[in-house]
């Protein structure tokens, strides 16, 4: 979920800084995108992500712990709406229940 947040800032950030259009100019759009705060951000909040992932694969099975990360596309989808106001189909909602519905019957398997 926390990467979920971070694909949020990236995305906020990537569109302040603006589309990467070819290869010539990717290295200093790069640099530009690095040096925005809300990219930074997002790039900082994956590191805590990544810290946390290793919390959790230090106490659970990976069979178990990795599904979970599925449930970060469907809070994608949520922030996507809420904060970006992306459109939202109905068969994306149907599915994010498929999504939900299988990282509950998987995590019954604990």
């Amino acid at each position: 979920m926390i990467a979920s947040v971070a694909q949020v800032l990236l995305k906020v950030g990537m569109t302040r800084v603006g589309r990467i259009a070819g290869f010539s100019e990717a290295p200093s759009m790069l640099l530009k995108a690095i040096t925005n705060p809300i990219v930074f951000s997002g790039l900082a909040v994956f590191g805590l992500s990544s810290l946390t992932w290793l919390t959790a694969l230090s106490r659970v099975k990976l069979s178990i712990a990795y599904p979970m990360v599925s449930l970060g596309y469907v809070a994608v989808v949520i922030f996507s709406w809420l904060v970006l106001k992306e459109p939202v189909r109905p068969i994306t909602l149907v599915g994010c229940a498929t999504v939900v519905i299988g990282v509950f019957l998987i995590s019954r398997g604990l």
